[in-house]
């Protein structure tokens, strides 16, 4: 009789440690599940127009392109101009027209809280950047 009740001891501690193993390797998450609840940064990115001209030559009926639309500038002559805008996101597209006059043209762009670099500086009438990075 004591080896009935021993096999059947057995059988039950042997049934509630499989269960218990069963129930913790089903409840403990996988890598995947952590991967997955990675935070997700969203950059902003700020975009600085200057347009210049040296003495004694000017510009005017300007536009460049703001998180908001265009910002547009007519019968206004000048020589040095600048403007920061933002935030933006990555993949807006920096432009820069102007109307009267072939001035340099520089856009410059700032990630975050990082200082300004200049992306492309070009003499004419007109100058643009995607931001890729």
């Amino acid at each position: 009789m004591k080896s009935h009740f021993l096999k059947q001891g057995i059988l039950v501690s042997t049934l509630m440690i499989i269960s218990a193993l069963t129930i913790f390797t089903f409840s403990s998450c996988n890598k995947e599940e952590v991967d997955n609840n990675e935070t997700v940064i969203n950059d902003n990115y700020y975009v600085k127009y200057v347009i210049s001209c040296s003495y004694p030559k000017i510009f005017s009926n300007w536009s460049v392109t703001t998180p908001q639309g265009e910002y547009t500038k007519n019968g206004y002559q000048i020589r040095h101009w600048e403007q920061t805008y933002g935030p933006v996101k990555k993949g807006f597209k920096c432009e820069v027209q102007v109307g009267n006059g072939e001035p340099t043209i520089e856009i410059y762009v700032s990630k975050n809280q990082e200082p300004f670099a200049l992306k492309t500086t070009k003499t004419g009438k007109s100058a643009s950047y995607t931001i890729d990075f």
